[in-house]
């Protein structure tokens, strides 16, 4: 019934978002008929007593990987056509506007760390600061700069496995994400081909669902098969890798115990961790199996 639900919701946006470009009369109803006539996918309430298992996983998305392109591109964030949007410009802009709504950014649900706790959560001068530099230069003087969709690597996801008792499913729910890309020091300093480890910031996911359900997601293959950044996010279309799970041992990270040998390459080495975190993804996706096969 799941599965019939998304396929159901996949065709209904494919094909609003060309039926709204035959049928506006004017440019200006494509993208405001758009954002009116998509519906988000409906979280369903949970009981504490139908989550028979669950485990909480940390993945990393890379930008690099083929399958990601669709969340980086298009990096030039002065480019104003509609519908072609990062997914980093539009968080960018949904914090930027926020801001400007209230100087405290009291509306936003960004923390700086991924336990989303009250005393991590950051304000409006934190935030900007982290993704912002001010660069001078003789012509133009003062400018405060933001990270470009370019100078993002990749992000950081906070997730939930589940066993859905009442349903009999084993379920995900994206808790959190977290931007990483170049470090503003570096930005400022025009450092040449700056390194996108840099973590920003971790944003409570479900509060910026609605902004990114207003967004879609552009499709080079065929313009008449698109959904919203919300619904490639929840419905996990992208390539990652684990780099940490809540275990014993404080959630340590797979590098904590995956050790890098001596004389071993990095491409060895980077084999290894790969490999481990497929192990764990078949971990966890063979609970369902073995709850079936019980």
């Amino acid at each position: 019934m799941r599965l019939l639900t998304i396929i159901f919701f996949l065709i209904t946006n494919s094909l609003i978002s060309q039926s709204i470009l035959l049928n506006s009369k004017k440019p200006s109803q494509i993208e405001s008929k758009a954002l009116n006539e998509i519906s988000p996918l409906v979280y369903s309430e949970i009981e504490e007593n139908d989550i028979l298992w669950s485990k909480v996983v940390y993945e990393f998305v890379d930008l690099n990987e083929r399958l990601n392109f669709p969340l980086l591109f298009p990096v030039n964030d002065e480019q104003n056509k509609i519908g072609r949007k990062s997914l980093w410009r539009i968080l960018k802009e949904y914090i930027v506007n926020q801001i400007e709504i209230d100087s405290t950014g009291s509306s936003l649900e960004i923390y700086n760390t991924e336990d989303f706790s009250s005393a991590d959560k950051l304000n409006a001068s934190d935030i900007k600061d982290l993704i912002s530099y001010e660069l001078v230069s003789r012509k133009t003087g003062t400018q405060t700069l933001f990270v470009k969709s370019s100078e993002i690597g990749g992000y950081n996801i906070k997730g939930i496995w589940y066993f859905d008792k009442k349903a009999a499913e084993l379920k995900y729910r994206l808790l959190g994400i977290q931007p990483v890309g170049a470090n503003t020091e570096n930005l400022k300093d025009n450092v040449p081909n700056p390194k996108l480890e840099t973590t920003y910031f971790w944003i409570w996911y479900p509060s910026i669902r609605e902004e990114l359900n207003k967004h879609l997601v552009f499709n080079d293959r065929n313009n008449n098969n698109r959904i919203s950044f919300d619904a490639i996010l929840l419905n996990r279309r992208f390539s990652s890798y684990i780099y940490k799970y809540d275990n014993i041992y404080g959630d340590r990270t797979i590098r904590d115990y995956i050790i890098r040998r001596e004389n071993e390459s990095l491409k060895q080495y980077q084999f290894r961790l790969i490999m481990e975190s497929e192990r764990i993804k078949k971990e966890i996706l063979d609970f369902d199996i073995d709850m079936w096969g019980y």
